[in-house]
């Protein structure tokens, strides 16, 4: 299978996994089978953009998140970042209020 359908699956994976979901719990959500599923997030398969629309919902992201790919030169900062948005997004308000003020502090002192 194409690199495309492999690159979104993985992000698929990092979504769900965020939001601390098994593959059968998103899967009874999307009431998709967890084999299914699997093989999307392997990149085995030609997914519908009406099925891709579905997961992004599910995983309370927009469905551009699940096509934003990098090139390969920036693949490990682009790896991280996603990482960090994907935690991020499993967050209330409140809480990404306190982690902003937390990183501002962090990069503050690595300045001084």
């Amino acid at each position: 299978m194409s690199t495309i359908y492999t690159d979104v699956g993985k992000k698929i994976r990092l979504y769900r996994k965020a939001n601390n979901y098994t593959q059968e719990e998103l899967g009874e959500i999307l009431k998709i089978d967890q084999s299914y599923l699997g093989r999307i997030e392997r990149g085995e398969i030609n997914v519908t953009l009406e099925t891709l629309f579905k997961i992004a919902d599910a995983l309370k992201i927009s469905p551009s998140q699940l096509f934003e790919i990098r090139n390969e030169r920036s693949k490990v900062r682009s790896d991280a970042l996603d990482k960090i948005d994907a935690l991020l997004h499993s967050l209330d308000t409140s809480d990404l209020q306190v982690i902003h003020r937390l990183l501002k502090e962090v990069l503050s002192l690595k300045r001084s």
